[in-house]
């Protein structure tokens, strides 16, 4: 996630370029992501008839990814005029971003998990029933809003380095700050490579059976694995780097890595314009 240096002596200066290309980042994200995930529902409401827990989830994806765009238009304003919304707004909008990126990650991954069961072990999925498909569904929203229970508590308004007024993470002690980031590197550790073995099972046991065909699937194990790692494989670098900084305290590392953690939150950004697009068309291929 990205870290923005706050302190209270900055005096409010012209906008830096790199809240500029941020906020450029930002808009096209809201323009492509918001319509594409409202198309997504639209579709997948219409076809929520057919009880498949596949498309369940990828509506859950959708309304997560379409929760964390929407607030963009404020991160945009602030970006450029300062934040201007309040303490209790910055808690709440930072709480519910994180919410939504945990809840897309778990989605994916539990999707990979429904199809290795699914394709592999049907017996034993078809025993979980609807009722136990919606405890699940129910069970990653609650366990990624526990996972963000972090993030309200962190933020507040204050002054950055170049006098704005953002909503920014304030931590009480390095040990705090290095802490929290080791968290998110290591949930996304957890979620990239449960993902991978997921659809590395699945390839491998539909590959040896001679009732499917592997090439669709290899296809689709692609797409969703090297997105998710090209996405958001640069949070957990810029966090490392940040780490480093805060045990080195180097103040030209801490600037470094704070522009990689910008750079890092326009790509999980990006994912939430880009998931809707490849789990629509690859939506036959996941039924199959």
């Amino acid at each position: 996630m990205q870290r923005d240096n706050c302190s209270n002596t900055s005096q409010f200066s012209e906008t830096p370029p790199v809240y500029k290309a941020s906020s450029a980042v930002l808009s096209l994200c809201f323009v492509l992501g918001v319509p594409g995930n409202v198309a997504v529902l639209v579709m997948l409401v219409r076809r929520l008839k057919e009880k498949n827990f596949t498309l369940s989830l990828m509506l859950s994806l959708a309304v997560s990814d379409l929760l964390t765009l929407l607030p963009v238009p404020v991160w945009i304003w602030a970006f450029i005029h300062g934040w201007i919304f309040g303490s209790v707004v910055c808690k709440i909008t930072a709480y519910i971003q994180y919410w939504s990126f945990y809840c897309s990650a778990l989605c994916v991954i539990l999707m990979s998990f429904q199809r290795f069961m699914q394709v592999l072990h049907p017996q034993t999925w078809a025993k979980l029933g609807d009722r136990g498909q919606k405890g699940l569904l129910g069970g990653i929203w609650i366990l990624s809003g526990l996972f963000a229970l972090y993030a309200p508590v962190q933020r507040d308004v204050q002054s950055d380095q170049h006098g704005f007024q953002l909503c920014c993470e304030q931590f009480g002690s390095d040990a705090e700050e290095v802490s929290t980031l080791f968290f998110e590197i290591l949930l996304f550790l957890i979620c990239f490579f449960s993902m991978v073995l997921f659809y590395y099972r699945l390839h491998r046991g539909v590959k040896e059976s001679a009732l499917f065909s592997c090439s669709r699937m290899t296809k689709l194990v692609t797409r969703i694995v090297v997105m998710f790692f090209i996405l958001f494989i640069m949070a957990p670098f810029a966090n490392s780097l940040i780490i480093i900084a805060v045990l080195l305290k180097n103040p030209n590392l801490t600037k470094i890595a704070n522009v990689c953690g910008k750079i890092s939150r326009a790509l999980t950004f990006l994912n939430s314009c880009v998931n809707p697009f490849l789990y629509a068309f690859t939506l036959k291929y996941l039924r199959k």
